[in-house]
């Protein structure tokens, strides 16, 4: 384990250096710029100039990526001019926000998805199984905005069951997690509703799939109750594979994070990025492209290590 570890390590190396080299030439060579979001819109081209030359940017690339890498390697995400603060301190305010919804909306999908699946799979071509189907499909189809939208209309402005955005109640104390919740729930079933599409038809079909090896047949025969034969034999060799899907959902979730923290006002990672994209804030873009990097690595490789748990006749050394 210990050299797989090792070597899975290594290889994200070079992984990561990629990222920041194809995500360094594409936000440089985008139009515009911090200088020109800095001198706004009535700056002249001599005053942007003038800026583009005290911020460095009129450097060659290779020089300008060698002195951001060098910095990076010592912990330095850089200097937002934008905001006027350091890129790590920015992503220290919001990524505790973002991973507090990107586990609620995780661990919303799993509690959905798998029992959804495993029913299906029991319910075969019933009409559970195909009304649940129809519902999948749908929601599979939905844009994000838009289902967040709904939620908004119907459980805020309607019903008024929860708060329509942000992160807690101005009026209640430093941490309160009862208004912590209640703003989490529609922001977190928004950034859930496509995994639990998504999930519960990947989990169907490897138990369908499942249920018909030999394996599964011997334990009927034996007399054993279905539902120890669906829990305890088939569901645990379904669920292999579907931990690869779980190492790989990181960045589909972050990305969802974005246009979902937007909807609802709510201060994570996704509104500071929307924000730096528009303001042209190229060190916090930057800075939090690698680390959503990091995090999808260190989710694969977590992915990797869990196949051991799961299934033991995987070996690695």
């Amino acid at each position: 384990m210990t050299s797989f570890l090792v070597k899975r390590v290594l290889w994200s190396i070079p992984t990561l250096i990629g990222v920041t080299i194809l995500t360094f030439l594409l936000i440089h060579i985008a139009p515009g710029g911090p200088a020109q979001a800095l001198g706004g819109e009535k700056a002249t081209p001599a005053q942007i100039a003038h800026l583009t030359h005290v911020l460095g940017f009129d450097r060659p690339l290779a020089e300008q990526y060698a002195l951001w890498a060098n910095a990076l390697v010592h912990g330095d995400f850089g200097f937002s001019y934008i905001q006027q603060a350091p890129v790590r301190d920015l992503i220290a305010q919001r990524l505790p926000q973002t991973l507090l919804l990107m586990g609620a909306a995780l661990l919303l999908s799993i509690v959905i998805a798998i029992p959804l699946g495993v029913y299906q799979a029991y319910r075969q071509n019933s009409v559970f199984d195909r009304t649940a189907s129809s519902f999948v499909f749908l929601a599979w189809s939905m844009p994000t905005f838009w289902f967040g939208t709904i939620l908004i209309a119907l459980f805020a402005v309607t019903l008024r069951w929860f708060p329509v955005g942000g992160l807690q109640t101005i009026d209640t104390i430093a941490f309160d997690w009862p208004s912590r919740l209640a703003h989490l729930a529609m922001p977190a079933s928004t950034l859930a509703i496509v995994s639990v599409a998504g999930w519960s038809r990947y989990i169907r079909g490897s138990m369908v799939e499942q249920l018909r090896e030999d394996y599964a047949q011997t334990a009927r025969a034996k007399g054993l109750p279905q539902r120890t034969v669906l829990f305890k034999h088939v569901l645990r060799n379904a669920l292999i594979p579907f931990i690869t899907i779980l190492g790989s959902s990181i960045p589909l979730l972050f990305s969802g994070a974005v246009i979902t923290e937007q909807i609802f006002a709510y201060p994570g990672m996704g509104q500071l990025f929307w924000q730096s994209a528009v303001d042209r804030d190229y060190a916090t873009l930057l800075g939090m492209t690698v680390l959503t990097a990091i995090l999808v690595v260190l989710g694969n490789l977590a992915a990797d290590l869990a196949y051991g748990i799961v299934d033991p006749r995987v070996r690695y050394e």
